[in-house]
């Protein structure tokens, strides 16, 4: 079975992170363009919204949704491994 499209973008059931070279994931800027955000997210602009911890873009709604974006996750996996908490 193909994926299905969504607003002219194909779904994906696995969830992209944006990151950078070290491999953390990265935050995306509020003021990025919706569509822009959705595409480096691979889901559709009416599915991307503010993460409530640090106001950056995140896949918010729709099948798939993070509401804690990646660069956030990613920080609070850090400081448990880094606090010896896992």
């Amino acid at each position: 079975m193909s994926p299905v499209a969504v607003h002219g973008l194909p779904y994906r059931a696995a969830v992209r992170t944006v990151g950078t070279m070290d491999g953390m994931p990265r935050r995306i800027e509020p003021s990025t363009d919706r569509t822009a955000a959705a595409r480096m997210l691979g889901c559709a602009p009416d599915e991307v919204g503010y993460c409530p911890r640090c106001q950056g873009l995140t896949r918010r709604y729709g099948r798939g949704a993070q509401i804690i974006c990646t660069a956030c996750r990613a920080a609070e996996e850090a400081g448990r491994a880094a606090s010896g908490a896992g």
